[in-house]
């Protein structure tokens, strides 16, 4: 078998200042340029470690050779080969980020008049290149992934759906002064004129299935599908490349491209909270932290 080639596009923007006065994105928050550029390079080098292979190379450091590994035993995919596009516009990015991973991405450069739209001329770049990937990935440029497994997660997910479902991760932020916990920064959304409170602990599970590793995964529809991503398999980009464009607005530009894109034509689901780690992605320039110290807390489940 093959690798599968995951093709993932990250829309990269930042000038400092333009968020102050609104509470605004971290890609425009004064002062946060060294927080962004570590994100950013967090982003990319995870991206590009998600290629596997199943052999690989090792240093014969004796013998002054170079031989090839055995072949992976390892449960998944027999390798990804990823194909990283960044989008950026005029001279509102971090160059000198950008520039050490140049060797292995593609960069693209979009003339928009408004940069609020850079994230949906990125997946509107990405609907129409030419020759799909099996998999195709829209991701933030402040998100990280930490497991390696990620896309054979959502490869499965996929199959196991015939490609019905979209599946996003669990965005979280780590919480130094609450280690070893995690903030769930995506909780649920209700309508402006919804009057009864809607809390996590009242998701609905759509299905429990048993994943290759023999643990038993429950997924959910969710309050909240935002997670600033998400991967469609090639048939599904098929149909969003011939609907309507732009979407349909969810809340604001930049989480149109993330989430509007696929809401209207696929349902979304997430892993439920009990099953939460399964798929998660780091947000790694934090904005939520604050509400550690100023939201009340809700401490029972019901």
């Amino acid at each position: 078998m093959s690798a599968l080639r995951l093709r993932v596009v990250v829309p990269h923007f930042f000038q400092e200042g333009a968020s102050d006065g609104s509470g605004g994105y971290g890609s425009g928050r004064c002062g946060n340029r060294l927080p962004r550029s570590l994100a950013l390079a967090r982003c990319l080098g995870s991206v590009l470690g998600l290629n596997r292979s199943l052999q690989d190379w090792m240093i014969n450091i004796a013998e002054l050779q170079l031989e090839r590994t055995p072949a992976s035993t390892v449960a998944g995919l027999p390798g990804v080969l990823v194909e990283l596009h960044v989008f950026v516009c005029g001279d509102f990015w971090i160059q000198e980020v950008v520039e050490q991973f140049s060797p292995r991405i593609h960069l693209h450069r979009l003339d928009l008049e408004d940069p609020r739209q850079l994230p949906l001329g990125t997946v509107r770049q990405l609907l129409d290149f030419s020759d799909p990937a099996a998999l195709s990935l829209y991701l933030e440029d402040d998100l990280v992934i930490h497991d390696s497994r990620y896309v054979d997660k959502i490869a499965w997910f996929h199959d196991l759906t015939d490609h019905q479902f979209v599946l996003m991760p669990h965005r979280r932020e780590p919480s130094a002064a609450h280690a070893p916990q995690y903030l769930f920064v995506d909780g649920p959304i209700k309508p402006i004129d919804q009057i009864e409170p809607v809390w996590a602990s009242d998701e609905v599970i759509q299905t429990r299935v048993r994943f290759w590793d023999g643990q038993e995964i429950e997924f959910a529809q969710v309050a909240n599908p935002h997670s600033g991503s998400f991967c469609i398999s090639a048939p599904q980009l098929e149909l969003l490349r011939g609907a309507s464009w732009p979407p349909e607005p969810f809340i604001g530009p930049l989480e149109t491209a993330a989430t509007g894109t696929v809401l209207n034509h696929f349902a979304v689901l997430k892993p439920s909270l009990a099953c939460r780690e399964f798929l998660t992605i780091e947000h790694g320039n934090p904005s939520f932290l604050e509400t550690l110290n100023t939201f009340p807390r809700r401490e029972v489940m019901s």
